[in-house]
């Protein structure tokens, strides 16, 4: 390790404790009913549209989390998924802020007739009145340092590595609910296919999903992303891909088994497997 490196790891360590100390609360996450099954994540890249197309049974029959705007889908209800993640803190704009938005908080106010369980960071409250919806809270903090210190943050759910990607918080999260093995479904994260600059030089990102976004999402994902320079993607980018990792070496000592059933996925973390293969291992 170079002197460098020793600094930077000290620095870690010492953002992570100010960070555990002053922000971190008791997670509020419990144990899943079915955590003995094999969870699917549900990730809203666009091979998810293959999988529902092709294996919604196997997908029924599972245990599964859904993320973002999945609600807003038409297959959503047909999915019935067990668990529910946002993490993003656009979700928690006012009411009239985003069209979408508002459709997402209706749709699950109305149409979730099934036990769900909503993950929310903490502090963080969506105003949904339906009974069928049990709503638990996590630190949605990044915690890096040495091993020691990050194993015991991610165990107690006082925290997870840097969250760059909705994904991150809902592996730690279905870890701290007892799911000893995860399939990942839809998690293509092939972001550097659709990159490119502009002769405006404005970059141009393009993150398909499962399904078709209106002009409404599209707009707002242009704004977001018009002031945003092509090394800060990057290093987003390498953050989240970074961030897998950590959970990789998390999961294994903690004995979690976590299968990537994306075919073409960019994450080089996990093993890979087809998501029957993944559901069906035992």
């Amino acid at each position: 390790m170079t002197a460098t490196d020793r600094i930077n790891n000290i620095a870690e360590t010492a953002v992570s404790c100010v960070k555990l100390i002053a922000q971190s609360r008791r997670s509020e996450v419990s144990r899943a009913p079915r955590a003995g099954e094999t969870l699917v994540i549900m990730a809203n890249g666009p091979s998810l549209a293959r999988d529902i197309a092709e294996r919604m049974p196997l997908l029924q029959k599972s245990p599964t989390m859904a993320v973002n705007f999945a609600a807003n889908a038409p297959e959503f209800t047909a999915l019935r998924p067990a668990g529910y993640i946002l993490a993003d803190p656009h979700f928690f704009s006012p009411r009239g802020a985003d069209p979408n938005l508002d459709r997402l908080i209706d749709r699950l106010s109305t149409l979730v007739d099934w036990p769900m369980t909503l993950y929310l960071p903490m502090g963080k409250h969506l105003g949904l009145n339906n009974p069928n919806i049990h709503t638990e809270h996590f630190n949605f903090l990044g915690i890096e340092g040495p091993e020691w210190l990050t194993r015991r943050a991610y165990r107690a759910g006082r925290g997870m590595p840097r969250p760059r990607n909705v994904l991150v918080p809902a592996i730690m999260t279905a870890i701290k609910a007892g799911y000893r093995r995860i399939a990942i479904a839809g998690a293509d994260h092939t972001w550097l296919q659709t990159l490119s600059v502009g002769d405006d030089n404005r970059v141009v990102t393009v993150q398909p999903h499962f399904y078709k976004d209106n002009s409404e999402e599209k707009a707002r994902v242009t704004s977001v992303y018009k002031d945003v320079r092509l090394h800060d993607i990057l290093e987003s980018f390498r953050v989240a891909f970074r961030s897998y990792h950590g959970i990789a070496r998390f999961a294994a000592a903690e004995g979690v088994e976590i299968i990537n059933a994306t075919p073409g996925s960019y994450i080089d973390a996990f093993p890979r497997a087809s998501l029957e293969q993944a559901v069906s291992a035992r």
